[in-house]
């Protein structure tokens, strides 16, 4: 998963990268998201139509795809506020899961397994990497994502910041 290195989670990358820039600042966060939608090919889509992006999308197979390299900075978390302070984009990783984020669409037991093997992977090929956390955490009263999903559980070694959700 990282340069060129293969690791234990299988990613399959879009044929063309989201929308991203240059990255400036050490990552230190991931954030996860919910897509809001029931599907991965709608949600990239939306993505592509609304020039917004996450690193890696995780759908109910759990298969995960890789939209932005980690080097490069996604646009997912807007108007926001993290553990390293304003503008969470310029030192977090996007994770988002295909869920409807209405509370009744369950996160299926091989979207949590791919999450917490690429949290850990993530944080074995980034020594900055210390914090994971909610679109919600990060955006209250903005954003309500991921709803209901068990942040806690795919924690590894990263410390959970403010993952209370809706």
């Amino acid at each position: 998963m990282g340069q060129g290195a293969e690791g234990i989670v299988k990613t399959f990358p879009l044929p063309k990268w989201l929308a991203s820039r240059s990255r400036r600042a050490p990552v230190s966060t991931i954030v996860l998201h919910a897509t809001a939608g029931g599907s991965l090919s709608g949600a990239v889509s939306t993505l592509i139509q609304r020039e917004l992006s996450y690193h890696y999308l995780i759908d109910k197979d759990g298969k995960v795809v890789k939209a932005v390299p980690y080097t490069r900075e996604a646009f997912h978390a807007g108007k926001s506020f993290g553990p390293e302070g304003e503008g969470v984009n310029r030192y977090s990783i996007g994770v988002s899961f295909v869920n409807k984020n209405d509370g009744k669409d369950p996160y299926t037991q091989a979207q949590i397994d791919s999450c917490r093997e690429l949290v850990a992977e993530l944080a074995a090929a980034l020594p900055t990497l210390r914090w994971i956390t909610t679109h919600y955490a990060i955006s209250p009263g903005r954003k309500t994502d991921p709803k209901g999903f068990p942040c806690q559980k795919v924690a590894e070694t990263l410390m959970c910041w403010k993952v209370m959700a809706p």
